[in-house]
């Protein structure tokens, strides 16, 4: 059995496993944790799919042969911010590199555009959209985590009736549950859920 992910506030533990393994469980772990977040920033930036899972891989690998120089320490900065900046830099050499062809598939001065935004750590857009998708992408496994720490019943009450926000008459009708089993799948199961995302939001 895979070991199950971490939640994205990542641990120093993930940080230092991984520079002492050069493949195996530990890269796998990370790959499942954040390729999505990566792949999601790219499109959002208008990478086409192919382009987006280009730059997952590129980021991955870039990780890869900088972990050995890559010192955890949350007081010069945050893992998240450094992965942020990994990435901004993969994107904007995939923009330069789209200027450079012949026949690019925009006109230039949007390309010049996109690469400028892109480039600046400090963009706006970038920033945003980074921020959105690591704050989904926490839910998401935060989510993965309450659901393997619970029943598989008590886990959907709770996800239809306090994430996908069903009233509590809707979730009982669809469920075929009661009321008190909703309202004891909230606190019960909300609890798990909460505290899996504030263990983890103090670790970045």
């Amino acid at each position: 059995m895979k070991p199950e992910p971490p939640l994205l506030e990542t641990r120093s533990s993930l940080i230092q496993r991984l520079k002492v393994t050069i493949n195996g469980e530990s890269w796998e772990e990370f790959f499942q944790t954040y390729w999505e977040l990566i792949y999601n920033v790219a499109r959002r930036s208008g990478l086409s799919e192919v382009d987006a899972q280009d730059i997952v891989q590129e980021t991955v690998l870039k990780v890869h042969n900088s972990m050995d120089n890559f010192e955890y320490n949350r007081k010069r900065g945050s893992f998240k911010g450094w992965l942020r900046t990994v990435t901004r830099s993969r994107l904007a050499e995939h923009f330069k590199k789209q200027q450079r062809r012949p026949n690019i598939s925009q006109p230039l001065d949007e390309s010049i555009e996109l690469i400028n935004e892109t480039a600046d750590p400090q963009g706006p857009d970038l920033e945003k959209i980074w921020d959105e998708e690591w704050h989904r992408n926490l839910i998401h496994a935060a989510l993965t985590r309450t659901k393997k720490l619970t029943t598989p019943k008590q886990f959907q009450i709770f996800k239809c009736h306090y994430i996908d926000e069903w009233t509590v008459n809707e979730t009982c009708k669809t469920l075929g549950v009661n009321a008190a089993q909703v309202y004891m799948a909230k606190q019960r199961v909300g609890k798990i859920f909460r505290e899996a995302v504030e263990s983890f939001q103090d670790q970045t």
